[in-house]
């Protein structure tokens, strides 16, 4: 069985879930700040000319096809910025103190991928302001199989050059809203979580189980993870191992990790670590 993991799990998940919505309560991610962008669906409506307005897919060209006026380059432009081009154009030939209003129906301009151990990994859209909380919360959260690390890859440009630079974020932080309601997304995004990885612990240890690997965990950890070795517990244990398919039996001698004449070796999923008994 799982020690502890999983009601820890579910209470973070409750306080995951709580403060998306104090944060969506708090802060409207669309901020008319959004720019639109190839894909992205207008929709413009003229006040009293029914014949200019309608929805309006911009084209791989970063142009919107409008009546009257052809093509309207409008990519990169904000929502009300693609407003006030259409009425300057408009009221140049066609009509007097024109008033348009522009929205964005349909977002597929700005692709964030996401992932891994989430409900409902893929790709989404940014529909403005998007912070790493909000766009977990559009996935249906995090999976319970979710491990402690969450990655964000970004492209960016270094001295001229673009890199890819990962970013990564603590699972348990993010559920409990220290983490990830500041930090806003952008095109391009890729953020994985992967699954947690576990070990099993069996013989002359005070809590045998199967456990959670934290970051770089060690064989000495795990025995401390699981209560310590039992009274009868001899210094000799064992690690059963899957190797490319093959099953793998590595021995260590406890005293010699404490009096460090053989490193502490690390913990791998799958790992089953058999503490031996002593005989007397």
């Amino acid at each position: 069985m799982i020690k502890r993991t999983s009601v820890a799990t579910l209470l973070l998940a409750v306080c995951f879930f709580v403060g998306v919505v104090c944060a969506q309560e708090a802060v409207d991610p669309f901020d008319g700040s959004y720019r639109v962008g190839v894909g992205d669906v207008l929709e413009v409506e003229t006040f009293d000319q029914e014949e200019v307005s309608g929805e309006f897919t911009i084209e791989p060209s970063g142009a919107i096809i409008f009546p009257l006026l052809g093509t309207v380059p409008v990519a990169g432009l904000t929502p009300r910025e693609v407003a006030a081009t259409l009425e300057r154009l408009l009221e140049t030939d066609y009509y007097v103190d024109v008033q348009v209003k522009v929205k964005v129906e349909t977002f597929a301009s700005q692709p964030v991928t996401l992932l891994g151990e989430v409900q409902n990994p893929g790709t989404f859209y940014l529909e403005g302001r998007t912070t790493l909380t909000e766009l977990l919360s559009r996935a249906g959260g995090l999976k319970p199989t979710a491990g402690p690390i969450l990655e964000l890859r970004r492209v960016t440009r270094v001295d001229g050059e673009e890199r890819q630079l990962p970013m990564t974020f603590s699972t348990s932080q993010i559920l409990s809203g220290e983490a990830g309601r500041d930090v806003y997304l952008e095109s391009g995004d890729v953020l994985s979580i992967a699954a947690r990885k576990l070990y099993f612990i069996t013989g002359e240890i005070a809590r045998p189980g199967q456990y959670e690997i934290s970051l770089g965990m060690t064989l000495m950890q795990a025995i401390s993870q699981a209560g310590g070795i039992g009274k009868f517990a001899s210094q000799a244990l064992e690690i059963h191992r899957d190797v490319g398919g093959e099953k793998e039996v590595l021995n260590f001698d406890l005293s010699h990790i404490r009096k460090g004449r053989v490193s502490d070796p690390a913990i791998l999923a799958g790992d089953v670590i058999y503490v031996k008994r002593r005989f007397f």
